[in-house]
């Protein structure tokens, strides 16, 4: 029995649609469509961090103020880390401005001031996003200052 080509389109349409749609699933699953999102998650926000030229590890910022930053130097190079500042739609924070010496790779955890929190004005929010700047110095050239503006937002979750 000879098929019709018009029934062999639409068989092949079918097909078509159902691959598709099973593709689209799979995709969504794996966690795909990242753009597609209003704005950053958690999740991508911290893989965005911990690869930053001073990443940020270990965000602890507690709700109503205070917490801990972990911050590495992932520069080649000793760095003097000068302050960190956050940024969110009530204005510009200065969150620290201890001044350590990092080696590269080197860790260290820093204190923030209660009332400088991303969290602090969010005593009814659960959640923070704030654009972060890091003013740093090569530790061999003091005049030689940089500031890196995260690209993305820091996101989390007020402890």
């Amino acid at each position: 029995m000879k098929k019709r080509f018009g029934q062999a389109a639409v068989e092949y349409l079918i097909i078509l649609a159902v691959v598709i749609i099973i593709a689209l699933v799979v995709v969504g699953v794996l966690g795909g469509f990242p753009t597609l999102t209003a704005g950053v998650t958690e999740k991508d926000s911290l893989a965005y961090w911990q690869t930053a030229d001073v990443s940020i590890e270990k965000p602890l910022i507690r709700a109503g103020g205070g917490g801990s930053l972990t911050i590495r130097n992932n520069k080649p190079f000793s760095i003097t880390f000068m302050n960190m500042t956050a940024t969110n739609t009530t204005g510009v924070t200065v969150m620290n401005t201890t001044q350590k010496t990092l080696s590269p790779g080197q860790t260290v955890s820093l204190g923030i001031n209660a009332t400088h929190s991303p969290c602090a004005a969010l005593a009814n929010q659960d959640s923070y996003s704030n654009e972060f700047t890091i003013m740093y110095t090569d530790s061999t050239d003091a005049t030689r200052v940089y500031k890196f503006v995260g690209a993305k937002n820091l996101v989390g979750k007020c402890q």
